[in-house]
């Protein structure tokens, strides 16, 4: 069974390029997790601190090894200097 992701983080006004960074990094990362199919990110064009990750996963055994990877623990601890309300992430079942 598939498993989509959603995330919206938005950056501090004037952390929008130091997030990036940290996401950009995250990207590479979870595309290497076996399970992930893709992840990608995207950068608001009417609004440059917000951000949203879009990932596919081939179940949600492959999503919860990811969200629970070392990395994503580093990020947990990074982020909260660079955002001011904790990212919003959905997950979806494929079903079409």
């Amino acid at each position: 069974m598939t498993v989509r992701t959603i995330a919206k983080i938005i950056a501090r006004p004037g952390q929008a390029d130091a997030l990036k960074s940290l996401l950009l990094e995250i990207v590479e990362l979870a595309r290497e997790n076996p399970g992930c199919l893709s992840f990608e990110l995207q950068q608001g064009q009417a609004n440059a601190n917000e951000f949203v990750t879009l990932g596919q996963w081939q179940s949600d055994a492959a999503f919860q090894s990811h969200f629970r990877s070392g990395y994503m623990d580093e990020f947990i601890r990074e982020i909260p200097e660079l955002v001011d309300h904790p990212p919003d992430i959905q997950w979806y079942i494929l079903v079409m």
